[in-house]
């Protein structure tokens, strides 16, 4: 591989990651619209490589994340589990009835569109909330007062979902996370984004060592983009609490949009 695409890898999986912490989010959409347009990398194997890149990521942010005091251990475990049931019945699904390409790609950029107009929605919401406080501060949330028993129900549908959704797109999970977990459970963002990037680091441990096994993975791709990913990850995690959310989700989401749009052409 020449040396300039290697830092081209580098800078766009620092850049993904830095914005994938502080968003909350997998990344996958972004690895594998790197992989897609860039590189021209045939959509199955670049979902493969994405699952495999979250991995990297997701578990240098969980632990910084962790030692922050922004991620309750059992509580994530619990999450994460019910969504990997969704993995495992999404692996077994795809296994008897394979998906075509083509197919793959419009359910793919349908659901980055999708995640996009969500996330805008999501800073409507973030805005309006902000102008209602008036520069009230919040409450101090901590974990061990903070009441999910009495929602767990409505959830374990949404997360198994989500995790369906991850294994078959390639994509974290955090698109859906975030959402379940701010709207439903109440959970502050800065914790939610927290929250959601170990639920997705457990859940890809199954992802990509299914997709090691059974699909077709660019290691070298990979592990760069990996690199400058966990890189990113370690800055936006540490930046978090310092950046307005309801920006940098707008400009995530505008790209999420004209990410799908291009994808449709592809």
């Amino acid at each position: 591989m020449e040396l300039g695409v290697v830092i081209i890898l580098l800078i766009f999986g620092v850049i993904f990651g830095i914005i994938s912490s502080i968003a909350g989010i997998g990344g996958g959409v972004l690895y594998m619209s790197l992989m897609i347009l860039l590189f021209a990398i045939p959509i199955d194997e670049a979902r493969d490589t994405s699952t495999f890149t979250i991995v990297l990521f997701s578990g240098a942010a969980f632990i910084s994340y962790y030692r922050q005091g922004k991620v309750d251990l059992k509580l994530s475990l619990i999450f994460a589990g019910l969504a990997l049931l969704g993995s495992i019945t999404a692996t077994i699904f795809f296994i008897l009835f394979p998906i075509d390409n083509y197919v793959l790609k419009i359910i793919i950029a349908s659901v980055v569109l999708a995640s996009g107009l969500n996330m805008i929605r999501k800073v409507l919401i973030g805005y309006n909330l902000d102008k209602n406080n008036d520069g009230v501060p919040d409450i101090e949330f901590s974990f061990v007062n903070h009441d999910y028993k009495s929602k767990l129900i409505k959830g374990i549908p949404l997360f198994f979902l989500a995790g369906f959704i991850a294994y078959l797109s390639g994509i974290g999970g955090g698109m859906v996370f975030v959402p379940i977990l701010s709207i439903l459970f109440c959970i502050p963002i800065h914790y939610t984004t927290a929250m959601s990037v170990s639920m997705i680091f457990f859940i890809g441990i199954y992802n990509a060592g299914a997709r090691m096994v059974i699909g077709e993975i660019h290691y070298l791709i990979g592990i760069l983009i990996g690199i400058g990913a966990i890189t990113g990850s370690l800055l936006g995690a540490r930046i978090s609490s310092k950046i307005p959310k309801n920006y940098l989700q707008f400009g995530v989401a505008a790209v999420l949009i004209i990410l799908a749009i291009r994808m449709y052409f592809v």
